[in-house]
């Protein structure tokens, strides 16, 4: 050895052998269990290889999940949940330091843990690790390694086929981790999306949501497409490749809808999340920082609102976004001067919409939600042209929208990102879009009762009695026209009120 350089130690690799330190939550699990015998298996195992977070544990245990499920939660005074009653699978959530856990429990699936292990999906969720001894894993089919290769690769070669609905998580898996999917497990993702149908539409929901709720959205959504998944699950998406948006070589409806979603993310990200500083040294992105940055919290609050079943706005939004043009080709016309048009694409995108999230088991409110997001997709454009907004426009706008008024506005801001214009245009279209919507949400999140939900000054008995009138639609559409004015700030006062009221009925 050279003198004067001293040896560097050699850095320990960790072999598969190796114990994997469990977090405290499992053992509080173990403590619960007594002398059961569990251990924990699946993405918790791979997440602890890959020194991620962990939230999300996953149990197995000779018995019932259920009854091991219910015990742990009496323990440890948490919420549980029968998730399975088929398969024996129980669920327990609970908060502990500001951190939310979900904890699921299963009966093991063979007679041994290496049986249930084979059974699994991807190996690098075929992992367990003993929740009592000395936490040295099992791992029969090498998922440390292909853990730490990032290489996403199924169990079997017929894992698939066993569960069709894993084609969806292996590509959310491989986006959300920044995993390479193993060439026969694509193949075999790419032949699971003729077998779908055989699934409940309530499991390939809650797999593909997981998606939309999560990140890198377009990337997982693009992958979908090239193995002929999303077509499966969203079958309105089958026109859009290969159709132009304005006749022109450069505006194919898939390529726009893509740039929608990543879009899209980038709002989010700058809106509701933690905005890098690629994004805020952006021209654009820092005039959307500066303009609608007051509302981050607001809004990142807002996207994570659950309409059901813990669903948040945000992958709703992504879901609309897939479907704002699915409707496109389908009303596709050309004039006598060769302009392209698209007549009726959101009102018709909008009911294909509403009959897809049914049919996926979402929930009523859902349902109106998604397709509320499409069907209003166009409507700040009527706003955009003459910024600032009016009050009176504010409140026209949001008793349009209803619920989804937010989530339309943020998806404008995305979709006028991915339409493609000459770089002055682009530039003041921007900041008209920008100004639209930083109209919108100063009414909704600042000023909702001056613009958006003002306090009645006059009730329907009021009108009855005051001006004698009977009961009927009249009286809905004189309150109309007093909450429009209220908003608009041209009626403050009761007598105000009831001076718009008379001349309404032309007595004054």
């Amino acid at each position: 050895m050279p003198m004067g350089k001293e040896k560097k130690p050699r850095r320990k690799k960790t072999s598969p052998a190796d114990a994997i330190a469990l977090p405290p939550i499992a053992h509080d699990i173990r403590d619960r269990l007594g002398d059961s015998e569990a251990w924990l298996v699946g993405g918790a195992v791979r997440d602890l290889i890959l020194g991620r977070p962990v939230a999300d544990i996953d149990v197995v245990l000779h018995g019932s999940g259920i009854d091991a499920a219910r015990r742990v939660a009496d323990s440890l005074g948490a919420a549980f949940y029968p998730l399975d009653a088929e398969r024996g699978i129980g669920r327990v959530i609970l908060t502990r330091n500001g951190m939310r856990y979900t904890l699921d429990f299963a009966a093991m699936r063979g007679s041994t843990i290496t049986e249930d292990l084979a059974l699994r999906d991807f190996t690098v969720n075929a992992i367990a690790v003993p929740l009592a001894g000395s936490a040295q894993p099992i791992d029969p089919l090498s998922g440390e390694r292909d853990a730490r290769g990032g290489i996403l690769r199924a169990c079997s070669p017929v894992s698939i086929e066993q569960d069709p609905v894993r084609a969806v998580r292996a590509i959310r898996l491989a986006t959300q981790l920044g995993f390479r999917i193993e060439k026969q497990t694509k193949e075999q993702a790419r032949a699971g999306a003729a077998m779908l149908g055989r699934i409940s539409a309530e499991r390939i929901r809650d797999e593909f949501f997981r998606i939309l709720a999560g990140r890198k959205v377009a990337a997982a959504v693009f992958s979908l497409e090239s193995l002929g998944l999303l077509r499966a699950i969203l079958p309105e998406t089958a026109g859009l490749a290969g159709k132009t948006q304005d006749g022109g070589p450069d505006g194919e409806l898939w390529e726009h809808t893509l740039s929608a979603l990543e879009k899209f993310e980038t709002v989010c990200e700058l809106l509701a999340g933690e905005p890098g500083a690629l994004r805020a040294a952006d021209p654009a992105m820092g005039l959307a920082l500066s303009r609608l940055g007051r509302f981050r919290s607001a809004l990142a609050d807002h996207l994570a609102e659950p309409l059901s079943d813990e669903r948040p706005l945000r992958g709703l939004i992504f879901l609309a976004a897939i479907l704002h043009d699915a409707a496109k080709p389908e009303t596709r016309s050309v004039n006598a001067l060769d302009e392209v048009h698209y007549l009726g694409h959101e009102q018709l995108g909008a009911e294909w919409t509403l009959r897809r999230t049914a049919a996926m088991r979402f929930s009523n409110n859902e349902c109106e939600y998604a397709a509320g997001i499409v069907r209003h997709h166009l409507r700040p454009l009527l706003l955009q042209s003459s910024p600032p907004v009016t009050r009176r426009a504010v409140f026209r706008y949001f008793r349009g929208t209803g619920p989804c008024g937010v989530g339309v506005g943020l998806f404008f801001l995305a979709d006028t990102l991915a339409t493609p214009r000459p770089a002055t245009d682009a530039q003041a279209n921007w900041r008209n879009a920008v100004e639209t919507v930083h109209g919108l949400l100063e009414g909704y999140f600042e000023r909702p009762e001056e613009m958006i939900r003002p306090t009645p000054l006059l009730t329907g008995n009021d009108l009855i009695r005051m001006f004698d009138l009977t009961p009927g639609p009249q009286i809905g559409e004189l309150l109309d026209a007093l909450r429009e004015a209220q908003a608009a700030g041209e009626v403050g006062t009761r007598e105000e009120a009831v001076a718009l009221v008379e001349r309404g009925l032309g007595r004054r």
